[in-house]
């Protein structure tokens, strides 16, 4: 028994130090999304008198390892290992990497090094540096001077495994066509991203939802006092008839239908519905209003915009647009009232309620932005002011009322509103 014991015991410690010694067979320490390119040329590179990879056993394990790499080539860089500037980086490669460095670190500095980076065309360096019990490893390409990724393998003395454990490490994603001679020179005759050639047309269209108050952020609340606190009486009474908003409540939420486009990326022009529902400030005190059910305006609103944004790409993934507006729109109003069932004949006061006078004429300016996720798909934010009104001073006549008796003759507001979008570009 004791015998099975010690067997066990010694079995399991076994077994711990084989997946100890798997779990720490290799340590990647960065990974860029680098382009492992279909039937790839690989280019053996390293400062060692023997390499420590053998490049056709190599080129099995690769295969082994990712199906869809085809018929690569695998070779040493005897070019690059002939090459005193080349050697002389590869050494300090051999002495300088190590865990928690960035790429940027790595990078060759020395320009007949980099020169030598920039014609690899779609080619391969993979650099080997023995460093006694275990590989550097690094891998390169024609994209820049500094690793696209880099890490260490368990060295062993077994050709076949140690191509095996390289291949897994760092050649295991997924695989492009190779470009052709035509598709290469257009590339590198392509401006960099931040000075690529703008589309000449973006569009997008959207829908939002969001709110609007009278009171402006950042204004003295003094200023809005008299709207807020306004109420109607008998309904057409109020102490200002100047503002819609001593009719109707200020502040209500917000739903807007827009499309437009950006030409160049500069100027641009934008349409848009917009709707929203006000209640009328009835004085509760008011008995007339005992026969009511409700009252309220639905507000419609159409208008134009025009745009002046500036692009920025902070990520590949990502497109931002901030932008500035300023347009006019029309709104018109429709009205919904009732009266309460047990009412049949309505009041005096009811028949003379107050009307709206649409349309009213306004302007409206703002700001925003729109994050746009791979090309197409937007999240906008927009605030600003928009106004309404109506002309209060006309042609006089013997008949005039004393006072302007014009009903919202200067509407303000703010709003603010999220929207989703969706954008495409028609041509370029």
């Amino acid at each position: 028994m004791k015998h099975l014991s010690l067997v066990a015991f010694i079995f399991v410690l076994l077994s711990q130090a084989f997946f100890a010694n798997k779990a720490n067979a290799k340590d990647v320490y960065f990974d860029s999304k680098w382009t492992l390119w279909q039937n790839a040329d690989i280019l053996i590179w390293t400062p060692d008198k023997e390499a420590a990879l053998d490049p056709k056993e190599f080129c099995l394990s690769l295969r082994r390892y990712n199906s869809g790499i085809g018929e690569p080539k695998c070779r040493l860089f005897g070019e690059w290992e002939r090459d005193t500037v080349a050697m002389r980086y590869a050494t300090w490669l051999s002495n300088n990497i190590e865990a928690g460095l960035e790429p940027h670190h790595l990078k060759a500095r020395h320009p007949a090094m980099m020169a030598k980076f920039q014609t690899l065309e779609d080619k391969i360096v993979l650099y080997v540096a023995d460093k006694g019990n275990h590989l550097l490893i690094a891998v390169f390409d024609e994209n820049s001077s500094e690793p696209q990724a880099a890490g260490t393998v368990i060295k062993t003395p077994d050709k076949i495994a140690q191509g095996d454990e390289v291949a897994n490490a760092f050649f295991g994603h997924h695989t492009k066509r190779r470009l052709t001679k035509e598709e290469r020179l257009k590339m590198e005759s392509e401006p960099d991203d931040l000075y690529k050639e703008t589309p000449t047309f973006r569009s997008w269209a959207g829908i939002s939802a969001g709110y609007a108050q009278a009171q402006i952020p950042l204004t003295p609340s003094s200023w809005y006092r008299r709207h807020i606190r306004s109420r109607v009486g008998d309904y057409r009474v109020t102490k200002d008839s100047v503002s819609l908003w001593n009719f109707m409540d200020d502040s209500t939420p917000l739903f807007t239908l827009y499309a437009g486009g950006i030409w160049f990326g500069f100027i641009g022009g934008e349409i848009f519905y917009r709707y929203s529902n006000h209640a009328v400030k009835t004085d509760d005190r008011d008995s007339i209003y005992e026969e009511l059910d409700h009252w309220n305006f639905a507000q419609h609103e159409v208008g134009l915009n025009v745009m002046f944004a500036r692009t920025y790409e902070p990520f590949k993934w990502m497109d931002l647009h901030l932008f500035a507006f300023l347009g006019f729109q029309y709104s018109f109003y429709s009205e919904d009232i009732e009266l309460k069932d047990s009412k049949k004949n309505p009041s005096r006061e009811y028949e003379t309620r107050f009307k709206t006078e649409d349309p009213y004429k306004g302007a409206l300016f703002g700001f925003g932005t729109q994050c746009v996720f791979l090309h197409h798909y937007g999240l906008s934010v927009r605030t600003g002011i928009s106004s309404r009104g109506k002309d209060v001073y006309v042609e006089p006549s013997p008949d005039a009322a004393a006072e302007p008796t014009t009903i919202g003759a200067t509407t303000v507001d703010w709003f603010i509103s999220v929207g989703l979008e969706y954008h495409w570009t028609p041509f370029r």
